[in-house]
């Protein structure tokens, strides 16, 4: 068996990826110091360690012990709203965390790392959709830390020989995902339902984002970490949908009926966005296998049982 370690395991994604590396046979050594993620959600299977990527010492001591041969790097600091973003932490986690696993990386030769980065980074888009050598212009903190994390490990690859992939995540959603807080328009109207409160659309609905359910996101990353060479992918379904979309997926899935309240445009909102994926499709023969549908009905049904 292979050892691999994954950070951010006991989070929404990474708790997935872990779980697909067990499936395959593997041992994974599974990091997270549990800010955000719960413990209940990493596979029992999985060595646990409790510790920030933002601490040198414990990255070093991680793979001192063990024998990693892959990493997948999947924690990150996320800020909850534009009112609460922390620059200072972003940078801690975001980018000096991800530093602290290269050079760990690098020094026990311990193969492919895969970066978990952001559609952050392109900002807002005056084209769409976006490929991966699209104009890059961060509008917040997250994404400013994350350009500058990606920058890092391409720096990495070109000087110290890291051979690395980089998937910038789409809008992930479904099972696990936080629900509580503003995390995304799927998991906050999956709050709602919850408590069967009327789900909230500011602005005319026709804001446009491109989701992507957990389980193809998972295969993206696992192609990316199986692939040759070093290089950056988009990770989506390849095609925008507007909120409106949304509010009628979640009313086809719902099992009452749900009440639409309209506000006021917020400000800062990022407008339309899609990601082109034509690269990682041409590149491994990736493609999404769930439609929005059918990934927010899932969704439901883990939160709420099957309607």
């Amino acid at each position: 068996m292979t050892t691999y370690l994954v950070t951010g395991a006991c989070g929404f994604i990474g708790s997935h990826v872990v779980d697909r590396l067990l499936a395959a046979g593997n041992d994974v050594v599974a990091i997270d110091n549990l800010s955000t993620g719960k413990r209940e959600n990493l596979n029992a299977n999985a060595i646990f360690l409790e510790g920030s990527i933002a601490d040198e010492n414990f990255v070093a001591e991680v793979f001192e012990k063990h024998n990693i041969r892959g990493v997948i790097h999947e924690a990150s600091h996320i800020n909850t709203s534009v009112q609460e973003e922390d620059p200072r932490r972003d940078l801690s986690v975001n980018v000096q965390g991800t530093i602290n696993l290269m050079e760990a990386t690098v020094r026990h030769d311990a193969g492919k790392f895969v970066y978990a980065s952001s559609v952050a980074v392109y900002g807002s888009p005056k084209i769409i959709p976006i490929a991966e050598d699209g104009p890059i212009r961060p509008i917040y903190s997250y994404g400013i830390a994350k350009q500058c994390a990606e920058d890092y490990v391409r720096y990495y690859g070109a000087t110290r020989g890291l051979d690395f992939n980089i998937a910038r995540y789409g809008n992930i959603f479904g099972p696990r995902q936080p629900i509580y807080g503003e995390v995304g328009v799927i998991a906050i109207f999956t709050q709602k339902v919850v408590h069967q409160e009327p789900l909230v659309v500011f602005g005319d609905g026709e804001h446009i984002r491109d989701f992507l359910y957990i389980d193809d996101a998972v295969e993206a990353t696992m192609q990316l970490f199986g692939n040759l060479g070093s290089d950056t992918y988009n990770v989506a379904m390849g095609k925008g949908c507007s909120v409106n979309d949304v509010v009628k997926y979640f009313k086809a899935a719902a099992d009452y009926p749900l009440e639409i309240t309209f506000k006021h445009e917020r400000p800062n909102e990022l407008g339309k966005f899609s990601a082109d994926v034509t690269k990682i499709q041409q590149t491994t023969g990736w493609a999404p296998g769930h439609d929005l549908a059918s990934g927010i009905l899932a969704t439901l049904n883990y939160y709420c049982g099957p309607s």
